[in-house]
């Protein structure tokens, strides 16, 4: 098992000794060197990958998203909007890409990467509104990108997967499925496992709140566990996964059964042995099965 005082997996041992650095000054270094990092983002014989611009419709400045698309299969096909973490001020990490491209390998779906600008240092929204942005330019280009509107999913891990949420909340497009992996959902830190994981490696209820006030800047925002039944409604067949050991726990996993009383087909993995963030262990059995169980979901 891992060495720390939670009985994590042995797998995630050198994950176990990481914890993200939110102070404002290491935000600057971290991103810098995760946007230096070697991201495999070029086409190969399965996948074909491109790097494209998109115009806000807020401020008329542009963001980045990545396009891959299996070199095999018919078309059209299924699409995926992927919406990475980090909590809201953090770049995607090499296995966010890695999990992008895995994706469209096993769901022979062309899956859009979007490329947020990040919370901390832009206005309060800017983030979501990438987000919205790049999800109605990918329903818009749909014949361009020879995909199937009628088979189309969200992803998103984190904060990612409020991004998510709020992304089908504020469209009048409706994916077909939603997945959220261990998703920030209540800004309120109201839940029992927030309480109680203050000191958890990687993610915890510390660097939460700090989260939290990087995204909001000060604004007003509405927990994801007051939503109302007709909210709710307007969500499509969800699949949400936990991790055991993490403060974003009980909130997930709450979502999950607010979802399945609204009548919403919703699935609910509860990982076992693991922390948030688990999935950036990619050797991990437990990490390969769950990427095996998210795509057989995602195939359906």
């Amino acid at each position: 098992m891992a060495r720390n005082r939670y009985p994590i997996h042995d797998n995630f041992r050198a994950a176990c000794r990481l914890t993200a650095p939110l102070g404002r000054g290491l935000l600057g270094i971290g991103n810098a060197f995760l946007t230096l990092m070697p991201k495999g983002m070029h086409s190969d014989s399965e996948l074909t990958i491109n790097r494209i611009k998109i115009l806000s419709t807020v401020d008329g400045e542009d963001f980045g998203a990545w396009i891959i698309t299996p070199r095999m299969g018919g078309v059209p096909r299924p699409a995926i909007l992927f919406i990475h973490g980090g909590g809201f001020v953090f770049k995607a990490a090499p296995y966010h890409y890695d999990l992008a491209k895995e994706y469209a390998r096993s769901t022979n779906s062309v899956v859009v990467m979007v490329d947020y600008r990040t919370a901390h240092n832009n206005s309060y929204g800017i983030s979501l509104q990438d987000c919205l942005d790049a999800w109605q330019w990918m329903n818009a280009e749909a014949m361009n990108l020879e995909i199937d509107t009628t088979d189309t999913a969200i992803v998103g891990d984190s904060a990612g997967g409020f991004l998510a949420v709020k992304t089908v909340l504020s469209s009048d497009i409706r994916p077909s499925k939603l997945m959220l992996v261990y998703p920030v959902v209540d800004c309120s830190m109201r839940t029992c496992s927030m309480a109680e994981f203050n000191d958890t490696p990687v993610w915890n209820s510390v660097s939460n709140k700090k989260m939290w006030e990087y995204y909001l800047h000060g604004a007003t925002e509405k927990s994801l566990l007051d939503l109302t039944g007709k909210e709710l409604q307007k969500m499509p067949a969800t699949y949400i996964e936990t991790a055991e050991f993490d403060c974003l726990r009980d909130e997930g996993n709450e979502f999950a059964m607010m979802l399945h009383k609204a009548g919403v087909l919703t699935t609910c993995i509860r990982t076992e042995g693991t922390m948030h963030g688990f999935d950036m262990v990619q050797h991990s059995e437990i990490t390969r099965h769950q990427i095996v169980e998210r795509c057989k979901w995602l195939r359906k």
